[in-house]
């Protein structure tokens, strides 16, 4: 760390030099174990055997403090490279919408405004209801068969609408998700699926060293 940065970790109180670690530690994803640990905070500190039992009370606190403010999250999430999950790969899934069926739909809708607005959200929802279901159908030897890791709007593509972020072990399962979720969703024109070579950051959490 610099003489500045140094000036300026004197000056950043003890949350802002946790907000700042957790940025520097991308895509490194931490508990709170871990981050006490993590390389980033230790800078802040110049702790090179690890910060003192002053220091390390000190971050807890504030840490405590950020998430019970919710300016930090904590969530529960399977470790896909855990032995008891086994979904190590990850998968996309790009979703192309029919764009005039739905501004159909949507006129039609309008008239009685009966039932769920036609929308992009719509469809996002039908497809993570029908998920749930699949999943429970489909387990693998007793196991998930995959995992949604997440599933966005896209706007400014004129390739695809919707893509869907997964975890999974055999990608037949995800091919069969695709097919079998997916593309049946109304208003749905195709589908595009990928498989990711390499992630950085989320879901990927590292166990640091």
């Amino acid at each position: 760390m610099g003489d500045s940065d140094k000036t300026a970790a004197g000056k950043a109180g003890a949350s802002e030099r946790i907000l700042r670690a957790l940025a520097a530690e991308f895509p490194r994803l931490h508990d709170r174990q871990s981050f006490l640990e993590s390389p980033s905070l230790l800078a802040w500190y110049d702790g090179e055997g690890g910060l003192s039992d002053q220091e390390r009370q000190a971050v807890a606190r504030a840490l405590t403090r950020l998430i019970s403010e919710d300016t930090i999250s904590e969530v529960l999430w399977p470790r896909g490279h855990a032995d008891k999950i086994q979904l190590p790969e990850q998968g996309m899934i790009a979703v192309s919408v029919d764009l005039g069926s739905l501004r159909e739909e949507r006129i039609s809708w309008e008239a009685k405004r009966e039932g769920a607005e036609p929308s992009q959200e719509r469809i996002v929802t039908e497809i993570i209801a029908r998920s749930r279901g699949w999943i429970e159908e489909n387990l693998d030897n007793g196991k998930l068969p995959l995992l949604l890791t997440n599933a966005s709007i896209i706007h400014g593509s004129n390739a695809f609408d919707i893509l869907i972020s997964a975890s999974y072990r055999n990608p037949y399962n995800l091919l069969r998700y695709t097919r079998e979720v997916v593309q049946v969703v109304n208003h749905v024109a195709g589908t595009h699926t990928m498989l990711v070579a390499q992630n950085y950051g989320f879901p990927n959490f590292a166990n640091p060293k």
